[in-house]
């Protein structure tokens, strides 16, 4: 029972940053644009927080400057796949390689190998007392409850507000919407902006929650992975969930076979990749949800 409750908890806390991302390109993806950039968003807010956080201004503007500064690497995305009608794949491509490498050269001049502030856990009573479960899903730090509050308020904007159903036909019908007197450019700009702020929150959630510092190259492919757990899950919240969930469980199952184990690390550390890469292939014929606009 130790074990799985130790795996379980290792778990929780790497699903944290992939949720958060996964459900701002779920928005994104939603609307009609492909975010290959989510990893630099990722990056963007990760550094952002830590230098926030490090010079002392606290937790609270560490997350919030994150959002923001992540949220204008996707105004940058919104100019130039949007408005200026660039090839997605190609701006998000160059934010991509853009800012993980601006990140680890600012941070190379700082040569700073300084912790961010330590944060506590909140628990919710009772229920965080259950043997084996109750520790891992009832307890935890600022960035595993915002996951669960970013989670409910994703799953209502597409199933209870007009604005989730205006996202949905800009990624299906765009002609629809203008029709209508919208512009669905205005409607795709939206969309990356919040999935900017998610992907800020969850870069931060690396820095100053799993990691409590920055390193770099920190993301390490998480942003990939989360534009994976969204095809994988199908365009849904709860497939999202699901997909992060268990890329989390073979994380965290790699990380404690490895001690002790002579089977090479890097060689565990690829599994969820392999994973992906295998249900990636095996879901290509079950895509009817994609949004019709990520193809064009």
């Amino acid at each position: 029972m130790d074990i799985l409750e130790a795996v379980l908890s290792s778990a929780v806390r790497l699903m944290v940053p992939l949720l958060l991302a996964a459900l701002g390109e779920l928005i994104s993806e939603r609307a009609g644009v492909m975010n290959i950039g989510l990893e630099g968003y990722m990056t963007a807010g990760a550094f952002a927080a830590f230098v926030v956080a490090v010079a002392g201004w606290g937790v609270v503007p560490a997350i919030l400057i994150a959002a923001l500064v992540a949220a204008a690497v996707a105004a940058i995305m919104a100019a130039g796949a949007v408005w200026l009608r660039g090839n997605m794949i190609l701006v998000g491509f160059a934010l991509f390689v853009l800012l993980p490498g601006l990140a680890n050269f600012l941070y190379v001049q700082k040569n700073s190998l300084a912790a961010t502030p330590k944060l506590g856990s909140f628990s919710v009573p009772l229920l965080s007392d259950i043997p084996v479960v109750g520790t891992p899903l009832f307890s935890g730090n600022v960035f595993y409850w915002m996951a669960i509050a970013a989670a409910i308020a994703v799953y209502l904007l597409f199933s209870r507000t007009q604005v989730g159903i205006v996202l949905s036909a800009a990624g299906h019908e765009p002609e629809a919407i203008r029709k209508r007197g919208r512009s669905p450019r205005m409607v795709q700009t939206g969309a990356l902006l919040a999935c900017g702020l998610l992907a800020g929150v969850a870069g931060a959630s690396l820095s100053l929650g799993a990691v409590g510092s920055y390193q770099p190259n920190i993301v390490d492919g998480r942003g990939l992975i989360a534009i994976a757990i969204v095809i994988l899950g199908r365009w849904s919240v709860s497939g999202a969930i699901a997909g992060a969930f268990l890329i989390a469980v073979l994380d965290a199952s790699a990380l404690r076979v490895s001690r002790g184990s002579e089977i090479p690390v890097h060689l565990l550390g690829a599994l969820p990749w392999v994973i992906v890469i295998l249900m990636l292939l095996a879901s290509t014929r079950l895509r009817s949800n994609a949004p019709r606009t990520l193809t064009k």
